[in-house]
């Protein structure tokens, strides 16, 4: 099966290289700065080249794509950058697209929202603040629908919330959680990539009919489980992976109930 990984770029990448000397140490929010060296492919090609040397290291997203990725083979898989409207984040997205290209992985066309310090060189700080919650939304709007779109081709579509913004990283997962696709982060205490659980669902159908059951009790056990788990094992177990009900472990005595997240689920309903 194809994938297709949503990656939220930061500039993991760059103040890497600043801190190893390999750029200045400037401000991320000198835009005129960093604007300079992207309109020289010199030092584009001098961050590629860094990002090349050690690319797990030396960028905090090819980190977790990397690993996610190492026994699959590139031609599988096609990839989505997305960073801020910055000169700063521009440039690193330049440089890893230019060595995702190298190792032979797809890549769409990356896409800006606003990252608001080349809003606030240009605008008043309210205007730029009001075009960053603005970018934010659309963000959103366009991952999910992105996200949907490649699933109906038949891919398996993962979301790397790892870089950028903390608004962006909140808003790249939120869409990985609505459409129900992979997400995966570093853990930087354990040093490994961690997979979200699945956290976001919708019950409909026969769904809802067994969490109205479960609503007027606080417990079901023995026999009554029994009959449930005859009518609706596949409800059941599809509940369960998304923490509206909950069942004893099999060593125990068998007992089903809905969770406070289930029965907030069938309030709102009501």
């Amino acid at each position: 099966m194809k994938e297709f990984h949503i990656i939220s770029t930061g500039i993991s990448l760059l103040t890497n290289a600043q801190k190893q000397g390999f750029f200045p140490d400037k401000k991320i929010s000198d835009e005129d700065y960093w604007q300079s060296l992207l309109n020289s492919s010199s030092e584009i090609q001098k961050l590629a080249d860094f990002l090349k040397s050690a690319p797990m290291k030396n960028s905090a997203e090819m980190n977790t794509f990397l690993r996610v990725v190492q026994d699959k083979p590139a031609s599988s898989i096609d990839v989505y950058l997305f960073g801020t409207k910055t000169a700063s984040n521009e440039l690193c997205r330049r440089a890893i697209e230019q060595f995702l290209k190298d190792c032979g992985f797809s890549i769409y066309t990356p896409y800006e929202v606003s990252g608001y310090f080349w809003e606030a060189k240009y605008y008043e700080p309210s205007y730029a603040i009001d075009k960053f919650k603005l970018g934010v939304s659309e963000l959103l709007d366009r991952l999910i629908y992105l996200a949907k779109k490649k699933q109906k081709k038949g891919y398996k579509v993962f979301f790397n919330p790892t870089g950028g913004l903390k608004a962006h990283v909140i808003a790249t997962a939120l869409a990985g959680i609505i459409t129900e696709c992979e997400i995966y982060y570093m853990n930087e205490e354990f040093h490994e990539v961690v997979f979200l659980p699945k956290l976001f669902y919708i019950p409909k159908g026969r769904e809802l009919e067994l969490l109205k059951k479960l609503s007027y009790k606080k417990l079901v056990t023995g026999k009554e489980v029994d009959e449930l788990e005859k009518n609706y094992m596949e409800e059941i177990d599809r509940l369960e992976i998304y923490g509206l009900i909950a069942r004893m472990p099999e060593e125990f005595e068998k007992a089903l109930w809905i969770t406070s997240k289930g029965f907030l689920f069938i309030t709102e309903q009501k």
